[in-house]
């Protein structure tokens, strides 16, 4: 290969190298532009950070239920800072006839299931409600509520007694743990009921009755004993853990001024379940009590709404 020639590949891979090393810094420019554009606004941003804290602190996904419902929602403001999400619906019907405040089961939104047929449907009658969401409880809770006490431990012939003092420790540790578990739920669901009831307050009504379905049956009778200013307390196909069941007599034996409407299900075990419910209050001969059964699917459906809205409606009215 001649001189001209070598000088002629140098060249090429001189001018290869400068188009590669164009490209790199194109690219790279393009990317930062891109980014730029991309970068939102400050407010944008904030509202984002806002979306992500909300979600975070409910697992109910509020920020997109709030854009979803923005003429009805309304955030509560709690303790530490935190908010949760409600909503609320005047009366779509004069004279207003008072107001209910509507918790959701476990997991479920304010939205979800039973809650945003039943607000519609109850407003349509009369009243102002205000539904509200309710995160799950931990799942340990889940699995544990419905079982009785735990025994005590028993020690077996020929155990080591270390061994059997050890596992005394941990049955007494577990028990404790998911105690404790269990007053930061039902704490956290009382807060959310005293935020719910003084936005109601503010609002004029000052005397609502309260909803639980499914599970926050027990979770607002709960918070509704030594409360006065209720208009009654509604359980929605209730269910309840057994320790709290086998509470409930004493529970509601105390001097209230309100009432209790059980809304059950007419057919198997939540019909038996009910019958049975009556009966051990009745033992304890706890006034202020009415069951009543109906045709409820079985979880209800947003198409019971409109039934249980009218026995509601019927009750309060009485």
């Amino acid at each position: 290969m001649d001189f001209r020639s070598v000088r002629y590949t140098e060249l090429i891979r001189s001018r290869a190298k400068i188009w590669v090393c164009w490209l790199v810094l194109a690219g790279l420019s393009v990317n930062a532009q891109a980014q730029e554009e991309d970068q939102p606004e400050p407010d944008m941003a904030n509202e984002r950070v806002a979306e992500r804290r909300a979600m975070s602190m409910t697992g109910l996904g509020e920020w997109a239920l709030a854009k979803a419902y923005p003429e009805r929602a309304v955030w509560l403001d709690l303790e530490d800072d935190g908010r949760a999400l409600a909503l609320f619906q005047p009366e779509l019907k004069t004279p207003g006839r008072g107001a209910v405040i509507v918790l959701a089961n476990e997991g479920q939104t304010a939205a979800e299931g039973l809650s945003g047929p039943l607000l519609q449907a109850l407003a349509e009658r009369g009243f102002a409600v205000m539904t509200l969401g309710l995160r799950p409880p931990p799942q340990s809770l889940v699995r544990r509520r419905q079982q009785p006490g735990v025994p005590e431990p028993r020690r077996l012939e020929g155990a080591d007694d270390d061994d059997d003092q050890a596992s005394v420790m941990i049955d007494v540790a577990e028990d404790d743990a998911l105690q404790e578990l269990l007053a930061d739920y039902r704490n956290a669901v009382r807060e959310l009921l005293d935020a719910a009831a003084e936005d109601m307050e503010r609002r004029g009504y000052e005397q609502p009755a309260v909803a639980g379905i499914g599970w926050s049956a027990d979770y607002v009778t709960g918070w509704a004993v030594g409360r006065n200013s209720l208009a009654g307390v509604i359980w929605l196909a209730p269910r309840f853990p057994t320790d709290r069941l086998a509470a409930l007599p004493e529970m509601l034996a105390a001097d209230r001024p309100w009432q209790v409407l059980d809304l059950h299900s007419a057919h198997g075990k939540a019909r038996s379940q009910g019958v049975a419910r009556a009966a051990d209050l009745g033992r304890q001969q706890v006034a202020g009590y009415q069951r009543q059964s109906i045709a409820l699917a079985g979880p209800p459906q947003p198409s019971d709404a409109d039934r249980l809205a009218s026995r509601i409606s019927a009750w309060l009215g009485r």
